[in-house]
């Protein structure tokens, strides 16, 4: 039978696991938008360049090419700002990276709870699940707020967690969690 101890220990150690997971699925779709955040930036740079030379040349020289690639670099701009202001990369971006870094802090809190249900007297549990629900809030309070990520995002986390398209969070736990956290009980 599972004491209460230990049922909290159970829910502080799938919490954990939970943002573990959510934590790296909320990197690599930073990540992502990073890279495509900074070829937008250096397509725009290019289209700039393009329109602006052949600008400048329509008035030396009013060549079909120097329309053509006057155009070219207008419409390269014209569907970045667009692709830009409809996905807002940058705000979507900014929200993964402060979750990134929440989740990160977070996973701290819930480890040392973690350790201290295992280690504490039954005294201290009601203070201790107390805790735990106020990591939990905050835990749901970031997942509100995270973008959805792609499944590609969430194949590459899986695979950094090196078990492709597992959602059985407790098979990875050698891999996420520290060894002390393994286990309830110390024999096991």
């Amino acid at each position: 039978m599972t004491s209460r101890r230990e049922a909290i220990f159970n829910n502080t150690i799938d919490l954990l696991l939970s943002v573990n997971w959510t934590q790296k699925i909320t990197a690599k779709h930073y990540d992502t938008l990073a890279t495509r955040s900074t070829y937008i930036k250096w397509c725009k740079v290019f289209g700039t360049l393009l329109t602006s030379t052949t600008v400048a040349t329509l008035f030396a020289n009013n060549t079909f090419w120097a329309k053509v690639l006057a155009i070219i670099g207008t419409l390269i701009l014209t569907t970045l700002e667009i692709i830009s202001n409809q996905f807002d990369i940058e705000r979507s971006k900014a929200i993964l990276f402060n979750a990134k870094e929440e989740l990160w802090n977070i996973k701290t809190e819930i480890t040392v709870l973690a350790r201290k249900i295992k280690y504490s007297s039954d005294e201290s549990l009601e203070i201790l699940e107390d805790k735990y629900s106020d990591l939990l809030k905050q835990v749901e309070k970031v997942q509100s707020e995270i973008p959805s990520a792609s499944n590609r995002n969430i194949n590459e986390a899986s695979r950094d967690i090196n078990k492709r398209y597992d959602n059985d969070l407790w098979e990875n736990k050698k891999r996420l969690l520290p060894p002390d956290l393994l286990h309830f009980k110390e024999k096991d």
